[in-house]
């Protein structure tokens, strides 16, 4: 083992502690680990910060803008009214209608804009009945937690980009994700996670809802019609661009975003203000710097040396079940104890690493590794989802493990199952 690997691990370490404990921000951690390479000498200036110029890093950046203006349209103040329309609904009807508006969110928006949206309706219902506040509030939130960015528009067009980042410096084009890569390994468990809590939502514990953890939810103003058609317009050029990759080549492809944020701007349907303020958000900061890491632990040897390291762990010639179940496992508790997009962050580059050093397939590895990192709700620590609906619920972890163990285990089940499925693990 030389110096230079001996540096980068101890970068690495610091970078590991910091993304699961969160003591510092994500994108701070990315840059700090960035600064260091160049101080110790791993690489120069310009290689340090290269994510910043990143197709990568410009795509996905550039596409959150555009996903946050999606966010703005009539589609969330069409599901708003559908939410006041189910007033007075009760039965399996009310549950199907909350879950269905729920996942639609879960493309749009984020956790926690999501969750209050979803809050101020679950506040009104009866709290002697089956379907009680606490409980339907546990209930929407494991639904946004499943399905967060899985069908790849809106923001979930930003999640394959996103996964990438962890791990591209280590691999070929051919062993990135496609737009529709991610949907398709997530698509099995999330069907099967709303089934679950369709059947079974009773088993949460029916509690009353903690009203001084509950913050004010402002209405945000609709675009007018002409910003709407603007922003759809612009929407749909870029997930037509997405979807004809093959044909314009990446850079065209990616570089639509951007393109199309311009367009928004020029047009006044954003504020330059709104733009710059997400394209700078730690999101990317985060994306950037990871970047940098995947490339570094490539050309310095370190990802060859981690990628043996868990082969040797795994034993000579494991099965691919017994590598997607391994990898599922080990996320799962690592998410719902630690943040989860500081676990995907963590465990794609390994699962990279581990899948080229045993000549598996980098996709299916990583896939499964990125998929599990959203099985984070049967701890109040796993993600701003599973926060808020264990701290407003107030529910105890304990209690409510009658509901969230089976369905963690059926999540892993059929994730093993989809990815298998779709992605062998070895081609």
């Amino acid at each position: 083992m030389t110096i230079e690997m001996i540096i980068v691990l101890a970068i690495l370490a610091f970078m590991v502690v910091m993304l699961l404990t969160r003591i510092i921000p994500y994108g701070v951690t990315a840059m700090i680990c960035c600064v260091a390479f160049v101080l110790t000498g791993v690489c120069d200036l310009s290689t340090a910060f290269s994510g910043l110029s990143n197709s990568t890093t410009i795509m996905v950046a550039t596409m959150i803008v555009v996903a946050s203006a999606l966010g703005k349209t009539s589609l969330v103040h069409r599901l708003r009214g559908t939410i006041t329309n189910l007033q007075g609904k009760q039965g399996i009807f009310l549950v199907v209608a909350l879950y269905g508006i729920t996942i639609a969110l879960s493309q749009l928006m984020g956790q926690i804009a999501c969750l209050s949206i979803m809050l101020l309706f679950v506040q009104t219902l009866d709290e002697k009945s089956s379907i009680s506040p606490a409980r339907m509030l546990f209930a929407v939130a494991c639904i946004n937690t499943i399905w967060t960015a899985k069908i790849p528009i809106g923001m979930g067009a930003t999640m394959p980009g996103t996964i990438n980042s962890f791990y591209q410096g280590m691999v070929g084009p051919e062993d990135l994700l496609a737009i529709t890569d991610y949907f398709k390994a997530g698509i099995l468990p999330a069907i099967v996670g709303t089934v679950y809590c369709i059947l079974c939502y009773k088993l949460i514990p029916s509690g009353k809802i903690d009203n001084s953890q509950v913050k004010d939810v402002k209405e945000t103003e609709a675009l007018s019609r002409r910003d709407e058609i603007i922003t759809f317009l612009v929407f749909f050029l870029v997930m037509g661009g997405f979807m004809l990759s093959k044909q314009l080549g990446s850079d065209v492809t990616n570089v639509l975003p951007a393109a199309g944020v311009l367009i928004l701007i020029l047009t006044k349907v954003l504020s330059v203000k709104e733009a710059v303020s997400t394209l700078t958000s730690d999101m990317v900061w985060m994306i950037a710097g990871m970047t940098v890491m995947s490339s570094v632990l490539g050309s310095t040897g370190v990802g060859d040396l981690i990628g043996n390291t868990v082969l040797n762990i795994l034993g000579s010639n494991p099965s691919g079940l017994f590598v997607s179940i391994v990898f599922c496992v080990v996320t799962t508790i690592l998410t719902n104890f630690l943040s989860n997009m500081g676990t995907m962050a963590l465990m794609c580059p390994i699962a990279a690493a581990t899948a080229q050093a045993g000549g598996m397939n980098v996709k299916a590895v990583v896939l499964v590794a990125a998929v599990s990192s959203w099985f984070a709700i049967a701890m109040p620590t796993g993600c701003a989802g599973a926060m808020m609906a264990f701290g407003i619920g107030n529910h105890n972890a304990f209690k409510v493990m009658k509901f969230t163990l089976p369905l963690v285990l059926l999540l892993m089940i059929s994730l093993i199952i989809g990815v298998n499925l779709f992605f062998p693990i070895y081609n």
